[in-house]
């Protein structure tokens, strides 16, 4: 395996989860007996650097949170405290990699979604890939379901063909999830991005600018994905969630 740096995306304010995230961020939620960033974090092949990047209203906590759990993750604040002041998704990851001094390859996950399927699989496929970028796809069970997310469509050869962000219409049921793999001359194109004036809120926008410019592979893993984007979907995967789970 091809080292890398892991960074994982916790700036959000979870707007749509309150009254649950007025104080607490999602990816400290109770998740089977821990937190989801426990879930998460424990997915991450042991021995790769970690980074977490986060606002100044929750940073506290997640210090904390590193601090009780005695894991070497590298707590990034980004310094806004409002939604209003946000810095987006694709600032954020650049803030991460630039001031923790990651170089070299990043593998981001955003600690909003929850898999079953082995990082370690994902991470094996997308290096098979390098140096081109490579995102971990869902198979909705059906196209209305695919609506609420980032769609897809591959090529033959696995390259993404197209990417459409929520569309009412999807031409598939291939849902882009919030975990990539960018090689280090992909990270140089974070800052062509950024001033390119393009959203950069969500991920799925860059992800798009991207495969318009270099191939973009799609990684279709067959296990479940979860979008905890509502009360009613954290609740639901809360609800079946087991008490450990393997990386």
């Amino acid at each position: 395996m091809m080292p890398f740096t892991t960074i994982l995306l916790s700036a959000g304010y979870a707007t749509r989860l309150y009254p649950l995230t007025k104080e607490k961020p999602k990816a400290l939620l109770p998740l089977g007996g821990g937190l989801i960033l426990d879930t998460i974090y424990r997915k991450v092949p042991g021995g790769v650097r970690t980074v977490l990047v986060t606002n100044g209203r929750f940073a506290e906590q997640f210090r904390a949170w590193q601090r009780e759990r005695k894991v070497p993750v590298q707590i990034v604040d980004d310094g806004t405290t409002t939604v209003e002041t946000r810095l987006g998704a694709i600032r954020d990851l650049e803030l991460a990699r630039t001031q923790s001094g990651a170089s070299g390859d990043v593998l981001v996950i955003g600690t909003d979604n929850l898999f079953r399927w082995s990082l370690k699989d994902f991470i094996t496929e997308a290096q098979r890939h390098h140096p081109s970028p490579s995102v971990a796809l869902w198979q909705a069970p059906s196209a209305r379901e695919a609506t609420q997310f980032g769609v897809v469509t591959l090529a033959k050869d696995g390259r993404i063909s197209a990417f459409i962000e929520k569309s009412p219409n999807p031409p598939s049921s291939l849902v882009s999830t919030c975990v990539y793999y960018f090689p280090e001359p992909v990270c140089g194109k974070i800052q062509e991005f950024l001033k390119s004036g393009e959203n950069t809120d969500a991920p799925g926008f860059f992800i798009k600018w991207l495969s318009e410019r270099m191939p973009v592979y799609g990684v279709v893993m067959a296990q479940a994905w979860y979008d905890i984007g509502t009360i009613e979907a954290y609740e639901a995967v809360r609800a079946t969630w087991p008490g450990q789970e393997e990386a």
